[in-house]
């Protein structure tokens, strides 16, 4: 049996962790899949090389990335006291994991090998997110359910 038939509060808090947080892990899954799994199918490198495609790939995943984790943390408290902190733990997550990834393949894998424009991509694509949100945020965007601190009654 697991654990949280006998501990109820912790599985309200892990319950209460995956209804803000499915979405953002869900993605992340996807990413470590797409980032170690085989491609045979995939077209050749050459096509992706002449269009950039690979680059704009790998910067729009770890856009979503760090969006969805920083969507998923104001979700679960819209009452956030340390944004900065959550910002520069959402940057150096997102950033940290891209770069973990791209050193991760070429030990893990056969078919992968490390390229320093993903890693940059990558983390270009972080800081991407986290600026969209941000700029979200301070136009009180309605679909981020969030309050800022100034506005406790």
């Amino acid at each position: 049996r697991f654990f949280f038939f006998y501990c109820p509060a912790v599985a309200t808090t892990y319950m209460n962790f995956l209804k803000h947080f499915w979405i953002f892990l869900l993605w992340l899954l996807l990413i470590l899949y797409l980032s170690f799994a085989p491609l045979k199918d995939w077209p050749q490198p050459s096509i992706f090389q002449k269009l950039y495609l690979d680059k704009a790939v790998h910067f729009t995943m770890y856009l979503l990335l760090s969006f969805l984790l920083l969507r998923s943390f104001f979700r679960q408290q819209p009452l956030q006291k340390y944004r900065y902190a959550i910002f520069a733990g959402t940057l150096a997550f997102s950033a940290g994991l891209g770069i973990a990834v791209e050193a991760l393949q070429p030990i893990l894998t056969q078919y992968r090998r490390f390229e320093w424009m993903d890693m940059l991509a990558n983390a270009i694509g972080a800081i991407a997110g986290i600026v969209i949100f941000r700029w979200l945020l301070s136009r009180g965007y309605a679909a981020m359910n969030t309050r800022p601190v100034a506005n406790q009654q």
